[in-house]
């Protein structure tokens, strides 16, 4: 989606977008940063004692991401190493899973989010336990992994919905209104 098209829907825009940047456009940095997260994610995936490289190549990938996501930076560079962690704790298994919450706090954190956002960070918990019930064995990582990044997928955009839809309300609310 677009900020036109959030503009035009509902009249909200991404509190991050609304910041001046030091260098690049919103939009191209934004993509980049969210290909960055999850390719980086994903790769340190294939990581082990014998694919270092798939490692570290996967971590700096992943807080490359955080560095360029428009935003503050402060918060941008608090959050990369505990989400960079989040992403690699998949490699434990499936009980790793649960750790998978850390990556989407990060993002709500980043996105500047209303706290009423915040409830989805049950979703990935929650699916990382039945995970590590569902797939006890280590050779299931490729369901685990997959589960699990749209768990955090998709509570990112029910937070975005839910930011929105406070947004409209609150606007709603404030509006004056015709006798």
């Amino acid at each position: 989606m677009t900020a036109a098209f959030d503009r035009v829907q509902s009249g909200w825009r991404e509190p991050a977008s609304l910041r001046p940047l030091r260098w690049g456009g919103y939009r191209a940095r934004y993509l980049a940063a969210l290909v960055l997260l999850v390719a980086g994610a994903l790769l340190v995936q294939l990581g082990s004692v014998y694919t270092l490289f798939f490692l570290g190549g996967g971590v700096a990938a992943h807080v490359a991401g955080w560095v360029i996501l428009p935003g503050r930076g402060t918060r941008r560079a608090i959050v990369a190493v505990p989400s960079a962690l989040g992403a690699a704790a998949l490699l434990i298994g499936s009980m790793g899973a649960v750790l998978a919450v850390l990556p989407l706090l990060a993002w709500l954190w980043t996105r500047e989010r209303p706290l009423l956002a915040w409830t989805v960070a049950v979703l990935p918990v929650v699916a990382g336990l039945a995970l590590a019930q569902a797939f006890p064995q280590y050779g299931s990582g490729v369901i685990v992994v997959a589960v699990a990044l749209g768990v955090v997928v998709g509570s990112a955009w029910l937070a975005r919905a839910i930011a929105i839809t406070r947004r409209r309300t609150a606007a709603g609310r404030s509006a004056p209104t015709a006798n």
